[in-house]
């Protein structure tokens, strides 16, 4: 019950939104998303603004703002009684929505914590959230240097997580796939908003649920804030459409402003693809106003004021990441070169849009690109997702930090619209072509039917057991240290390469800093974002040292003593040091075991008395 008021909390500001400006001409299903985005977006642009006038959010400082937000939602609705602002409609959509959320809950049934090392950082994102009372410059004293990263589904997490007493790392697992659920739902106002046909926006809807790999595989990875990212880029580029076809501005350029801000503060690549669409969309939209001699330039106006607009609401956090990630993050663009084309990156592609009906769905969105691009509305769409396409291609072009498979983890949002238009214009084609009207409509029917069902069934266990850090074992370990041992703990835990010279933990010990904030050898894999070269370069060095450690050996008792190591996390059969190795060692003293796992008192003096 606590669980479901903290999320009604988090969505009264899009509530808010929708009864006092909210456009009536959307059906339940836009409206859901839209309430869904603009809380997500002003959950991070008020956290912006508490940090930027230094106000910490206490916990009756938020109290006040729900029951402000709350009068507002219940004053407008008591005055709009006589409109009918909620019907039948929105029965059926919220049932939609809960079949979702479902489907989507169901595939992280197995999980114990979010699965993969960048959950780690954003739990311990969150949790730092949650203590410093709102959006911080810095991640101490977990770790050290200024925090400067898309924030967006830490803040919606902080929030939901305060509200609801649980855990980071299980609010972050639990909102992360009503997160994804709900990317269905942006998709379907993109389609609507271009093609203005549900039946084809609804279908794209149901095929990114059921039918491609992608966003569901985010959560393998741990993805969060590209999933964020990825539910804001949709509903931004659909207000981007209404407003560049001037419908209702004073209701569209103002929530195209909120959710391109809330974009840019999810994930840069969504910041990217979102800007990319802009551009197309207004070269286009130039394009027609130059060839129908129109001298109607307010909805161009209206589209540059409002993206500029947004920009300049997050201008300030921006400024920080350009100023703390020049030198660290490369922009540069390298073309093709020879030798670019590599078959183990070609394989990643189709790994990354598979399995069997997510080719099937990128085949029919080539079918659906030429019938989009023979229309003026959807053109702009289409001319956007065949960039993603030709940018998602391995062949050896690179943008700034964006590498090829980096869009392929976004190409499932164009394939999707443009196979669902193509799959309705054919079954409206046929239909009077046929003996009878209703064949066209059963084979069209039969294809989605099978796509939808067959995509189902292959995308049903979306997390790789490979990914899987910890489980309710080292849960209950975790749980272990947060209720008996000292905050100041340092652990020693089995690591393991992680790549650009990092490592990283390889079973639930490397949960101890975000679940516990004890400190262990590599604290997450966001310790070298600090650029203080003097403090990651020796935490690498004992991680490194740690990855080859098999026993009580007088290598590991300097690793120990260098690092400042009191207690250890071993888990049986995962990494090369394992609790045999410890028995008969002086210094180690076993103080926990259950389920595979087991937590040492290393003594570096052991004829010592205990503390």
């Amino acid at each position: 019950m606590l669980n479901a008021l903290a999320l009604a909390a988090f969505l009264l500001p899009g509530l808010c939104w929708w009864v006092w400006l909210g456009d009536r001409d959307k059906d339940p299903l836009e409206a859901l998303a839209g309430i869904l985005g603009v809380s997500v977006a002003m959950t991070a642009l008020g956290a912006l603004f508490f940090y930027a006038v230094r106000l910490p959010l206490t916990a009756g400082l938020l109290g006040a703002l729900l029951g402000i937000t709350l009068t507002l939602t219940g004053f407008r609705i008591y005055r709009r009684r006589n409109e009918r602002l909620f019907t039948w409609g929105w029965v059926l959509a919220l049932a939609a929505v809960g079949a979702l959320c479902f489907w989507r809950l169901w595939q992280a049934r197995g999980l114990a914590l979010p699965a993969w090392v960048d959950s780690l950082h954003h739990s311990l994102i969150i949790r730092k959230m949650i203590e410093a009372g709102g959006l911080t410059s810095t991640l101490e004293p977990y770790l050290p240097g200024p925090f400067y990263y898309h924030y967006a589904v830490h803040s919606a997490a902080a929030l939901v997580s305060a509200l609801s007493g649980n855990t980071p790392a299980e609010t972050l697992l639990r909102l992360g796939q009503i997160f994804t659920a709900g990317v269905s739902l942006s998709a379907y106002s993109l389609l609507k908003a271009s093609a203005k046909d549900w039946r084809p926006a609804a279908l794209a809807a149901l095929l990114l649920a059921f039918a491609t790999k992608m966003p569901g595989y985010y959560l393998s990875w741990g993805r969060y804030t590209l999933l964020t990212g990825m539910l804001l880029l949709p509903l931004a580029m659909a207000e981007a459409v209404r407003v560049a076809h001037g419908e209702k501005l004073r209701r569209s350029a103002p929530l195209l402003a909120v959710l391109t801000a809330g974009t840019l503060l999810s994930h840069y690549l969504a910041a990217f693809l979102l800007a990319l669409f802009l551009v197309v969309l207004a070269l286009s939209q130039l394009v027609r106003n130059i060839r129908q001699k129109s001298r109607d330039w307010q909805p161009l106006l209206a589209l540059a004021g409002s993206a500029l607009a947004g920009l300049a609401l997050v201008s300030r956090w921006y400024w920080r990441v350009f100023r703390y990630s020049r030198g660290i993050i490369s922009t540069e663009i390298r073309l093709p070169a020879s030798g670019a084309l590599n078959a183990d990156n070609w394989d990643y592609f189709w790994n990354l849009v598979g399995p069997l009906t997510g080719y099937v769905v990128l085949g029919l969105a080539v079918g659906g690109l030429v019938w989009a691009l023979t229309r003026a509305r959807t053109r702009p769409l289409a001319i956007w997702g065949l960039l993603v396409a030709l940018l998602s291609l391995p062949l050896g072009l690179v943008l700034g930090p964006f590498r090829s498979d980096h869009f392929s983890l976004a190409l499932f949002l164009p394939a999707v619209c443009l196979s669902a238009c193509l799959l309705v214009w054919v079954g409206d084609w046929l239909g009077p072509r046929l003996p009878r009207k209703a064949w066209g409509t059963a084979a069209a029917l039969l294809v989605c039917a099978a796509l939808l069902g067959g995509g189902a069934w292959l995308n049903r266990e979306p997390v790789n057991a490979s990914t899987i850090l910890a489980d309710e074992n080292d849960l209950a370990a975790l749980e272990w240290i947060e209720d008996h041992l000292p905050a100041d703990a340092r652990f020693f835990i089995n690591t393991t390469g992680w790549g650009y010279g990092l490592y990283r933990g390889m079973d639930g010990g490397a949960w101890i800093l975000p679940y516990t904030g004890r400190w262990s050898l590599a604290p997450t894999i966001f310790y070298s974002f600090s650029g203080e070269e003097q403090t990651y370069l020796p935490w690498i060095d004992w991680s490194e040292r740690a990855s080859g450690v098999n026993g009580c050996t007088e290598e590991f008792r300097a690793l120990t003593k260098e690092a400042g190591l009191n207690y250890l996390y071993l888990r049986e059969g995962v990494g090369s040091l394992q609790a045999e190795a410890l028995r008969g060692c002086a210094e180690a003293r076993q103080l926990y075991s259950a389920g595979g796992v087991s937590i040492w008192l290393w003594d570096a003096d052991p004829s010592s008395e205990d503390l």
